[in-house]
């Protein structure tokens, strides 16, 4: 009997430790994404990785913005819009997601203007 015990007791541990995980993981997550919401005119602008090189250039122009910076990848740039909508634009002209501008030097290369 005293075995049962012990391994239910080692059951409800890992269950226990691993739903503190989860709640760690999750409070990361939503600090991330408050963090990452554009706030400014500067933002980071992440086109689909699967489409062609110029596609992030084209999301930028349609949208009304000015390209400041390129990003590590040819699917991520740094934009500045003066439209109190470019953020909505960027979104319907094919940006996947938009990130808050103060993310920019973790995305690009080089110094930005």
């Amino acid at each position: 009997m005293d075995q049962d015990a012990t391994l239910k007791a080692n059951r409800q541990s890992r269950i226990q430790r691993r739903l503190i995980a989860l709640n760690l993981i999750a409070a990361l997550v939503v600090v991330f994404a408050i963090a990452a919401v554009p706030t400014g005119s500067r933002v980071v602008v992440v086109a689909p990785p699967w489409s062609p090189p110029e596609r992030v250039i084209s999301i930028i122009a349609n949208a009304g913005g000015t390209l400041v910076n390129g990003g590590r990848s040819p699917w991520l740039a740094v934009a500045e819009g003066s439209s109190p909508d470019f953020v909505n634009r960027l979104f319907a002209s094919g940006a996947l997601f938009i990130l808050n501008g103060r993310l920019a030097p973790a995305c690009t290369v080089g110094v930005s203007t």
